[in-house]
């Protein structure tokens, strides 16, 4: 069919109608995502009899089927429609989606995870081939000098609305399964919407035109993904990607676990949380976009970065907090913090491989990041769930304690540190996280903004976006002082090196004599 097929050039009005239809399919991928994954998929399993194990094995799912990338690539370098390759695929793992629905009702009881866990290895199957398809038709589809802010209002808008329906989602899981009478019904319902507005992204999907791919001569598949990793560049990055990934997905697919059991909170309030989190993000999102452009996708995926380690350090002491007020003000601090900070690590996380992959080339450079930095995000919560039983039986704890050897029974004690169970899936994330800041992005280039600066010019983008009365009553330097602060505290870990580094020499752009549109060459 001609609908399918790349065009040669697309023309202004062309452009206007896919970048609609790109920001149509980022709502539509944002409610699916909002309804399809996080507390409520993981509180669906649970209630299916998942245990820590099996969220383990639930959050790698996805990660696992990263290896379809080779023959994916290999595919789109053979026939050359990256377009139709994505849209079938995508068709059928959203229609796989719907046979979760009926595993309550139609599988018998000691068998629901095991159906559960085999439909959606189907249907992310099916979705990284989608999205290996995807990321290099996007990558050509988009105007360079735009791309970060094309993807920014993408994200905003789309987290936006995600977030008021996760939280509507929150509170329909509880009154559906009140009503019903079966708290699995609730959540049929819900995931139900999810899956629907799955479908409909579909009709976006189909309006984003293809640009025609250079012509290139056939390669063996083990080629396409050796050049990549000749890249020196790319290299480097793809190592960050892949630790950086590895130490995040040692705790956030149990950050509902956490919520859920140990904290015993309802899932109204996990749900509550996780929007804020969104809403957070959804505001500084066209922030992180411009100063990306502004600075570079490197400058910003080192300080978000930074602070989303604070946040994941700051989950531990939650627990000690006595009082219920407390705990649920540390926990709106963590999420909020989560939420600014998550919102740059995932825009320039998903562009700084762009900007690296040589046009008309995309493809073998994305599948390879993918595959490594997939392998990684499968097997790191594997090792959580696997050894999250047993770090239930284990407890660190430290009392500092002041006594008086005259009044016997008279002094002070202290518990600064008490950790047990997930606290040291969170302790084992900071430390690989630190890790993979210092190797990589812990390199202050001669061009590159430092992190005050890029604080400070985030900051005033944020207030650009306010009210204006509460701008009048804002002024930029008293709240940058007032967030640079924990910054600069987890900066002192993260030293400056003085150092050249590759990747920063192939990203960084002085804001004055920036290219326009220069994809980088590979050596």
């Amino acid at each position: 069919m001609a609908f399918w097929h790349p065009v040669p050039h697309i023309d202004a009005d062309a452009l206007r109608r896919g970048l609609r239809a790109f920001q149509g399919d980022g709502v539509c991928s944002q409610v699916r995502d909002a309804l399809l994954s996080g507390p409520l998929l993981v509180g669906y399993a649970l209630l299916l009899g998942a245990s820590n194990v099996g969220v383990g094995i639930l959050s790698s799912l996805g990660p696992a089927t990263q290896i379809l990338q080779l023959p994916t690539v290999a595919l789109i370098e053979r026939w050359r429609v990256r377009k139709a390759i994505c849209w079938w695929a995508a068709c059928f793992a959203r229609v796989a989606w719907l046979g979760v629905l009926f595993v309550p009702w139609v599988v018998p009881a000691g068998a629901r995870t095991t159906a559960l866990f085999a439909l959606l290895l189907i249907a992310a199957a099916l979705g990284t081939v989608s999205g290996a398809a995807w990321n290099p038709w996007i990558r050509d589809f988009l105007p360079e000098e735009t791309r970060n802010r094309a993807f920014a209002r993408r994200m905003a808008i789309a987290t936006a609305i995600g977030a008021g329906l996760s939280l509507l989602a929150g509170l329909a899981v509880e009154q559906l399964g009140d009503q019903l009478r079966s708290p699995v019904a609730g959540y049929v319902v819900v995931l139900g919407c999810g899956a629907a507005a799955a479908l409909l992204g579909l009709v976006f999907l189909a309006r984003i035109p293809e640009p025609t791919m250079p012509p290139a001569s056939h390669r063996p598949w083990t080629d396409i993904v050796r050049e990549p990793l000749r890249h020196r560049e790319f290299r480097g990055l793809v190592a960050f990607l892949a630790t950086w990934t590895f130490a995040t997905h040692l705790s956030t697919p149990f950050f509902t676990v956490y919520l859920l059991r140990r904290l015993e909170l309802p899932m109204s309030v996990v749900i509550a949380l996780a929007v804020l989190s969104q809403l957070t993000a959804a505001l500084v999102l066209r922030a992180w976009g411009n100063l990306a452009d502004r600075f570079s996708t490197l400058t910003v995926l080192r300080v978000s970065c930074a602070g989303f380690l604070l946040s994941i350090a700051c989950w531990p002491m939650v627990g000690l907090a006595g009082a219920p007020w407390l705990v649920l003000t540390g926990l709106a601090f963590i999420h909020i913090l989560a939420g600014l900070s998550s919102a740059g690590v995932n825009l320039a996380s998903g562009t700084v491989a762009m900007e690296l992959a040589p046009r008309g080339a995309a493809a073998g450079y994305l599948a390879t990041n993918a595959l490594i930095s997939g392998t990684a995000a499968g097997v790191a919560p594997l090792l959580a769930g696997l050894s999250a039983d047993w770090l239930e039986t284990q407890r660190l704890s430290v009392t500092v304690a002041w006594t008086s050897t005259v009044n016997a029974g008279s002094g002070l004690a202290l518990r600064p540190l008490d950790m047990h169970g997930i606290d040291f899936l969170f302790v084992a994330t900071v430390l690989v996280g630190l890790y993979a800041i210092h190797r990589i992005l812990g390199v202050t280039e001669r061009a590159m903004a430092g992190r005050r600066v890029v604080l400070a010019a985030l900051l005033e983008q944020m207030r650009e976006q306010m009210p204006q009365p509460l701008r009048a009553v804002t002024t930029v330097p008293s709240v940058r002082d007032l967030v640079y602060f924990p910054f600069s505290m987890l900066s002192r870990v993260l030293p400056e090196r003085r150092r050249s580094n590759a990747i920063g020499l192939g990203l960084h752009r002085r804001a004055s004599d920036r290219p326009t549109s220069a994809p980088p060459q590979t050596p």
